[in-house]
Order: structure tokens, then C-alpha cells, then sequence
């Protein structure tokens, strides 16, 4: 059996540039700068399992984040009065998402295996939001009727917490633009919408629809509590992007993340003009999809075609579905049209949310 090996990248897992952006307003998440050859390296039967295990909390992290930022206050505007707000928001990751099992069982089919070369048969690996390993993995290929086997050992991918000190690392941020205007009958309107943007390897765009509706007014204790006030919220937000990464070996290769996330929950807040306080109370849920298309040849040292070309709409796509009960306290502080605020919300992902809003009326 004859065994060609392939040039060694410094991880497995890593995309050059793997820009999902899935921070909006101009900010970009990328995962490290390695190369996107080395992960399809793992071929179609492994490849988007490897993607998938790596960014989830990444991608779930965003999808909470996306539920984020939807209010600083239960009370609404008068008939078209309206506010322009931008915040960000940081999800914490929990501990056991920073970590994923790697077994051997999982990488063994088709004609390519993965495992690790320790021998060992399952290990703690990092995911892109956790630290650093040792771990090594070895790739093996069957290119053509196991008359020539490819065969290469990587590096496993570490997390940013390997590469980092600030003291957001663990979280996935998230920046947002909207715009927010009074209705009819105590009912607010709110617009996130991003216009296609697009960059030399992504584009992206986003629409987001929000109502907020005060309830307290259906109740006679409404005259007497002016500065009390209780509505409920739903939200929506859709966000698609595309990444096209380049290389020698790729060929019309695109990587498309799409996240739908929505909330409903309970508002609650206490209004006393210079400074006011809210709760909120609900449900936050979303789901993504991060799906492939494309072609990638594997070349051996030399720069030799081994016969051995990767479709990439045969890769699995990393589907994740989240949903979590959702308890927010937050305090606004309130200068004239200028509105200063910030939140943490209790969830699957914990998260902190802070902003500004120009308002009136």
C-alpha cells in the first residue's frame, strides 16, 4: 500500500478567514486566519461534522444574541414619535460548550478516517470559544480502490481562549442598529434592517421586525400608576451571509450561515423621567443552518492531484436549534433626547447587553 502524505497545516479545523459575520453594523467574526483547505481535508464524510462541533457555540451564541437589545423600557412612544438605537451584546458561553467530544467511532466511514493519534479513543477538544490542546489527529483517505491512501496527521484546532486575554474571550459578540416608532393605541414598531453589504469574499444582510404593546391601558389601575409600565413583545430577526474563501485548490467554494432567532416575553418598567427600570419576562428561540457548495482538490506535497476531489454540497450542514426561558434586568439612564442603557439577561447563553438611543415623544 502506498501512502502519500500531505502537507501538515497547523490545525484542522480552521478556516482561512471564516468570516460568518455574524456581527452586524461593519464588525466581522473570523475564527483564527487558518487555512479553509485544512478542514476539507477531512473529506465529505467528516468535514461538516468537524465544522459543526467547532462553531456551535459561536453560531448559538449569536442566535441569543440576536433576541438581545429589543427595549429599554416597557412604555411606548406617542403616535409617531420614534428612536434611533444601537447596542451590543456579549453571550456568555457556558462552561460545557466550550468543549466537545471527539470520538473515533464518529470519524470512521466512507473512505476516510480520523482519529486521534494517541491511540486513545475519545477526547475533550475545544471548540472555537475554548482554549488550547495538545491533541493530534490523523487523517487517513482512500483515493482509489486502496491502490494509493492519503495520509497526514493535524494539529487539533485550538478555541480563542487559547489566543486571547481580554476578558469578553468566552463570549460571542453581537453589534445592532434599528429604528423604533409609535403606532396607534400604545403600540410600538421596531425595524432592524441591514441592506446587502458586501465585501471581495462575503456579503451579508439582515431584517429584524419587533411589536411592543402596552397592556396596563385595558386596566383602570393604569390612571393611577402613570409612572408604572407593563407590556408585552415579540421579535423577529433574520440574518444570511456568505463567505467565499480562495485558494489553489478551491473552486466556486461558498460557506452560507443562516440564522433565524425570535422572542416573546413580558415587559415590565418603572419610568421616573431621569432614570428608569425594566423586566422582562418570556421565551427566546432561534435556528441556524451553516450549509457548503463547491469543489476542493486535495494535492499532495509535490503539488500531485491524487486523483481525490471533495464535493462540498455533500458536506453536512451544522443545523442547530435553540431555545431557552429568558429573565432580563435592566436600567436606563435618561439625558434629555439621549438615552443610556444597559441589561443582563438570564438564558442558556447569560448575556449583557449595553446602548444608546436618540428619543422623542
Amino acid at each position: 500500500m502506498i501512502f502519500v502524505h500531505l502537507k501538515s497545516p497547523s490545525n484542522l479545523i480552521h478556516m482561512k478567514k471564516i468570516t460568518l459575520i455574524i456581527a452586524l453594523a461593519g464588525s466581522i467574526f473570523s475564527s483564527q486566519g487558518q487555512d479553509f483547505e485544512s478542514l476539507l481535508s477531512g473529506g465529505e464524510e467528516h468535514a461538516g461534522k468537524l465544522v459543526s462541533s467547532y462553531l456551535q457555540p459561536v453560531i448559538e451564541g449569536t442566535i441569543y444574541n440576536l433576541n438581545n437589545g429589543w427595549y429599554r423600557t416597557a412604555k411606548t412612544h406617542k403616535l409617531l414619535g420614534f428612536d434611533v438605537t444601537v447596542n451590543a451584546s456579549l453571550a456568555e458561553v457556558p462552561n460545557a460548550k466550550q468543549v466537545f467530544t471527539f470520538n473515533n467511532s464518529d470519524y470512521n466511514m466512507g473512505n476516510t478516517t480520523i482519529k486521534l493519534s494517541s491511540g486513545a479513543q475519545s477526547a475533550e477538544l475545544p471548540t472555537a470559544m475554548g482554549g488550547e490542546t495538545n491533541e493530534e489527529l490523523m487523517l487517513e483517505r482512500n483515493v482509489d480502490s486502496s491502490i494509493t491512501n492519503l495520509k497526514s496527521t493535524f494539529n487539533a484546532p485550538n478555541g480563542l481562549l487559547a489566543r486571547q486575554s481580554s476578558d469578553y474571550v468566552g463570549m460571542a459578540p453581537l453589534a445592532i442598529a434599528q429604528i423604533g416608532i409609535g403606532l396607534i393605541k400604545k403600540t410600538d414598531l421596531t425595524v432592524r434592517f441591514v441592506p446587502e453589504q458586501s465585501g471581495d469574499d462575503y456579503n451579508i444582510k439582515l431584517l429584524g421586525v419587533g411589536l411592543k404593546h402596552n397592556i396596563l391601558q385595558y386596566f383602570p389601575i393604569a390612571k393611577r400608576t402613570p409612572l408604572v409600565n407593563v407590556s408585552v413583545f415579540g421579535g423577529y430577526t433574520k440574518l444570511e451571509s456568505n463567505y467565499f474563501p480562495t485558494g489553489d485548490n478551491l473552486d466556486d467554494v461558498n460557506i452560507n450561515l443562516v440564522i433565524q432567532s425570535y422572542t416573546a416575553q413580558l415587559l415590565g418598567s418603572v419610568d421616573l423621567g431621569l432614570i428608569n427600570f425594566y423586566v422582562g419576562l418570556g421565551y427566546t428561540a432561534g435556528t441556524s443552518s451553516l450549509s457548503y457548495s463547491g469543489l476542493y482538490t486535495i494535492k499532495d506535497d509535490n503539488g500531485v492531484t491524487p486523483n481525490s476531489q471533495i464535493n462540498l454540497d455533500r458536506l453536512s450542514s451544522a443545523d442547530f436549534d435553540v431555545n431557552s426561558l429568558k429573565a432580563t434586568l435592566g436600567t436606563s439612564v435618561n439625558i434629555a433626547f439621549l438615552k443610556i442603557f444597559a441589561d443582563y439577561s438570564i438564558q442558556e447563553y447569560n448575556s449583557v447587553t449595553a446602548g444608546v438611543a436618540l428619543s422623542f415623544k
